[in-house]
């Protein structure tokens, strides 16, 4: 099986052969259960981030926890790797939903004033970005989309954020530098692919800003999603 540190350096071989403007990233040490998460944030081509601490509006990012027995293989090597199989074998022939690792890509869509304020556009807007999904890469493949919406006493309903993710579930890779090269290479093309689709459709150039600040209906009480703390 591959190790926590041979894993991450062929995601980012396929990150950068696809040419991929990274962002920021975020790597996470659960101290305790001694888990991994890495989350890697790609925008735009032309899209400089300015470094401040709000997100940018459109972007996509890549992202995956790595469990805990991964962790103390990729630390003892080839000497714990019957123990770590157990184990392994052992979750996936428990899991119901499929392989014990997924890496999923979250694409963050920019929202305009009226969209936030006017959630019947919903279905649309989620509509489109399958659509934008499904000329890239075919119908076979849908796009999952979630809205966050938010109900207020005596305001109208708003709709606070839009996302669009795709799983990537990894099983005989993890044991297969190439195979797991083969997948990564796909996931990045798509990424790529997608993101471009979605800066053309949205107009989002590298000075564009989220339109939260000048909405005059931006209720005092709303959070606001900052940048985690890059690794």
């Amino acid at each position: 099986m591959l190790t926590y540190e041979n894993f991450v350096a062929i995601l980012l071989g396929s990150i950068e052969r696809a040419g991929l403007n990274v962002g920021y990233t975020q790597e996470l040490l659960d101290t305790h259960a001694l888990g991994r998460s890495l989350s890697i944030t790609c925008l735009p081509d032309g899209f400089k981030d300015d470094q401040g601490p709000q997100e940018p509006p459109l972007r996509a990012t890549i992202a995956f926890r790595w469990s805990p027995e991964f962790t103390v293989f990729s630390l003892r090597g080839g000497d714990s790797l019957d123990n770590i199989e157990r184990m392994v074998d052992e979750r996936l022939s428990q899991a119901q939903e499929g392989p014990s690792l997924a890496v999923e890509v979250i694409y963050s869509i920019p929202l305009s004033p009226e969209q936030q304020r006017d959630i019947s556009l919903l279905p649309n807007l989620a509509r489109t970005i399958q659509d934008l999904q499904a000329a890239l890469n075919g119908a076979d493949r849908q796009i999952r989309i979630d809205a966050q919406l938010a109900f207020v006493a005596g305001r109208i309903p708003r709709m606070q954020a839009l996302t669009g993710s795709r799983i990537w579930s990894l099983d005989e890779a993890l044991y297969d530098s190439e195979l797991l090269t083969d997948t990564f290479d796909e996931l990045c093309a798509e990424l790529r692919g997608m993101l471009e689709a979605l800066s053309m459709h949205y107009s989002v150039g590298e000075n564009n800003a989220s339109d939260h600040d000048d909405d005059e209906d931006l209720l005092s009480g709303d959070r606001r999603y900052l940048k985690p703390p890059t690794a």
